[in-house]
This record gives C-alpha cells, structure tokens and sequence, in this order.
C-alpha cells in the first residue's frame, strides 16, 4: 500500500477521532463545570493521567494484544482506533474548558426550559452547545486531528502501518533525505491545511463577558452518568492495565538490571534534553504570551511544533545538511530546536492559561502585605505573593520536562550519536516483545521523572519554609 492510500486512511481515521473526542470533550467539561470541588478533582485526576501516559508505554503494553490480531487488520484498526480516542479525548475536553464559549449557563438553560422532556432533547441540547461553541470546538478538532493524523509512537507497537510509521521505517532503512522530504509533502499539506483552519479559529476567539456558573446541574443526570463512565474506563484502559502489563515483569528483571545499569547514560542525555527543552520553550512563550503584535508572532512561531514531530524532524534534519549549518549536525542543537519547537504550542497555551486563571485577589492582597511598614509583615506577604506566582509556573515547567523526556520520535531522528535518549533505545527493544528486563528499563525509566517530581516539590518546600519562617 502506497505512502498516498496510508494518508488517506489516516486521514479518515484522525477525523473519526477528532468528532468522537468532540463529543465526549463536551460531556466531561460540562462535568468537570458542576461538579463540587471534590468531584471536580477526582475527574481532572481521571482525564490528565491518561493524556500523560507516555504513547511508548501505551503501546508496549498493548503489543501482544496486537499480534493476536494480525490475521484480522480490520479489528487491529478498531482497537487503534479507540486507544487513539481514549488517549486523545482528554485534549479535546481540556480545550473546551478553558476556551471561552459565547454561551453562558443562562442561555443554556433558558434553552432547556424551552424544549420538551424526550429522548432527543439530549440531542438538541448538546447541538446547541456546540453551535454556541463553535469556536473552542474547532480549537479542540484541530488539535486532535493534528495529534491522531501524525501520532507514530503507538502505531509501530501495535503493528499499524500508518504514513508515519512506512514514512519513519523507509527513512530508518536508508531512504534519502530528499525522497523522504518528497513523500512528506502530501501529509504536510493536510497538516498545514487544518493547522491554520485551526489558528484562524483560535484568533476569533474572544472572552466571555462573564464565565460559566460553577453551580450544580441537576439537569442532565445521564450525560454526567456518562462523563464518568468515560473517564472511569479511560483511565483503566489506557492508565491501569498498561501500567500493570509493563510492571508485571519488573520483579524478575529488577535484579538483572542493577548487575548492569546501562540505562544510566541514556538517563542521564534524557535529562538533559528535556531540561533544555521545556526551558527553552517557557522562555519563548514567556516572552510572547504578552501583546498582540507579540501573539502574532507566537502563532507562526507555533506553526512548525503542530506539524508534528515526524515532518518537524525531517525538516530540521534537511536544514542541518546544509552546508553552513552541516558542523552542527551531529551536536544536540537539532534535538534541542525540535523539542522548543515542538513544546511551544503547549507552552505558550498553558502561559496564557496561567494569566488568565492567576488569583488575582489573593496576589493583590499578599502585595498589600508587601508595602507594610513592617519589616516582617512585609517579608511574609513578598513570600506569598512569590509563592503564588511560581505555583502554577512550577507544573507547567515539569508537563513540558515530561513531554520532553518521555519524547521518541523527534529523538529517534535527531539525537546526536553519543547521547541517546533513554526512551529511543527501549522503543527499539519493544519490538522485540515482552521481556522482564525491558519491563524492569522501562519501570526504572519511568520512576526518574516522579522521583524527581518529588524531591523538586520537597526542595521548594523547604525554601518556601525558610522563606516564610525568616
């Protein structure tokens, strides 16, 4: 099957995608909006760790499943397919929450009063959100086409022969540069395509004149039942079951590993990467989350990171054999550029969220201890106002360390050779099935970013402690 008919294919399979992630985006963000506090909690719990589930381990755990169903394709598409929606559906449902919506909860329900008490009010009621909504919804159909039409990582562990995985293993197998630039241009086009059809959107966006009631709704008890339905499974299959697939093993390799920890350097080159890649991003986004003429420039600046690492590493790639930029090829600048490039969408959205959602009374009242003529006063309430300011800066600043150290694609294409990435060498050991030492490497490689998670939040514990004490 050609390079063309694999396109389409994915085409059609990103668009199915992209309208089923629609829908249930809706339905868990209506949730997510009446919920009480701890409902609301349990539910972001249950959509951000399936969207944070690295796509390698997802796919590993997944593989053997996979191979059962090699004699029938059409069952190992449907089963891609819905991990595809599962894994992706919460971006939908995070995009329809935090952009504005020109319906506000009175007109909603003003509409429900209107409309008799059927089976196919349920219907019209979520029609009329989405007519009012118009603008968040192709947002979020955008990004999630543009994720499923390029995603790469859970295709080749599940045996798909998606345009990225034929495009990545003709490249891989000594494909030339220039003829893999040449079979890429039809996929880009699409992506080029819905990528500004979605920038378009997202530059019409403008802020509600007031937000969305955070009251209860005691209005759509089954589309609730059904929210939690889906984060409910979401999490077991994409969360559970593939983290107790990929640690079953762990206890019978655990010991196997430590005798030799080769992982060790290639841990160490993740690290790295993803530490100079999430800064690098949140400075430019820093510097460009302010000002429209700025914000102009941020969004073609984002136009390269939403084509996808496949395409975004093969262009980098081309531009590093010029012969002026030839020197640097075999350095960690092309890894590192992709990487800004690639996290900068995200970086620059969660900025603007940070803005946004900032509580501004809370800061405007630690700024007023600020100015006391105490001199004790005045420390504590600078304490809290820094406090307040780096909370959110420091989750943002580790999702992108994430992204970056659980990256494949990009890294598999552009690391230079004596720094490997620790996530490239074990995606070439997946292929090669389920071993317990592979399940102990990849246990050991996911342990690295919570262990660090820990002991950043208890250093900056530690400081805040001193700071307020002092």
């Amino acid at each position: 099957m050609s390079l063309a008919s694999e396109c389409g294919w994915a085409l059609i399979r990103a668009f199915a995608v992209a309208v089923a992630a629609l829908i249930v985006g809706h339905l868990v963000r209506d949730l997510i909006v009446t919920a009480s506090r701890r409902e609301r909690a349990a539910a972001w719990f249950l959509l951000l760790t399936p969207y944070l589930t690295p796509a390698p381990v997802v796919g590993y755990a997944y593989g053997s499943f996979a191979l059962s169903l090699l004699h029938h394709p059409a069952w190992n598409q449907v089963f891609y397919g819905a991990l595809l929606w599962l894994k992706l559906a919460p971006l939908a449902a995070l995009v329809l929450y935090f952009a504005p919506s020109a319906l506000s909860s009175e007109a909603i329900h003003c509409h429900r009063l209107l409309t008799t008490r059927s089976p196919a009010r349920r219907i019209r009621d979520f029609l009329f959100r989405v007519r009012g909504s118009a603008r968040p919804s192709g947002a979020a159909f955008a990004l999630v086409f543009l994720s499923a039409f390029t995603e790469f990582e859970i295709a080749s562990l599940v045996g798909i022969k998606t345009w990225t995985v034929v495009l990545f293993d003709a490249h891989a197998g000594g494909l030339q540069l220039t003829q893999s630039l040449r079979l890429v241009f039809l996929p880009a086009v699409v992506e080029a395509a819905i990528l500004l059809a979605g920038m378009a959107v997202l530059v019409g966006i403008r802020p509600p004149a007031h937000r969305l009631s955070r009251e209860r709704s005691r209005d759509l008890p089954q589309s609730g039942r059904s929210a939690w339905g889906f984060l409910a499974v979401d999490f077991g299959v994409v969360t559970v079951a593939p983290l107790t697939i990929v640690l079953r093993g762990t206890v019978q390799g655990i010991s196997v590993l430590f005798q030799d920890f080769v992982l060790g350097k290639d841990i160490v080159a993740s690290l790295i990467f993803a530490v100079a890649g999430a800064a690098c991003a949140y400075l430019v986004a820093s510097t460009w989350s302010y000002g429209r003429k700025r914000m102009g420039w941020a969004f073609v600046a984002c136009f390269p990171g939403l084509l996808g690492p496949l395409v975004l590493g093969l262009l980098i790639l081309a531009v590093f054999q010029l012969p002026g930029l030839r020197a640097a090829y075999d350095t960690p600048l092309p890894l590192l550029l992709a990487l800004t490039l690639l996290f900068l969408p995200f970086a620059l959205l969660l900025r603007m969220l940070l803005t946004i959602h900032r509580p501004v009374e809370a800061l405007h009242a630690a700024r007023l201890l600020g100015e006391s003529t105490s001199a004790s006063v005045r420390g504590r309430g600078q304490a809290i106002s820094r406090f307040i300011q780096t909370r959110g800066r420091f989750w943002v600043l580790f999702l992108l360390f994430s992204w970056g150290y659980f990256d494949l694609t990009a890294s598999s294409l552009l690391a230079p050779t004596r720094l490997t990435p620790v996530f490239v060498r074990l995606y070439n050991l997946m292929h090669y099935g389920q071993m317990a030492v592979l399940s102990a490497m990849v246990c050991a490689a996911l342990c690295v970013p919570l262990i660090l998670l820990g002991a950043a939040a208890g250093f900056r514990a530690l400081l805040l402690r001193a700071e307020f004490n002092g």
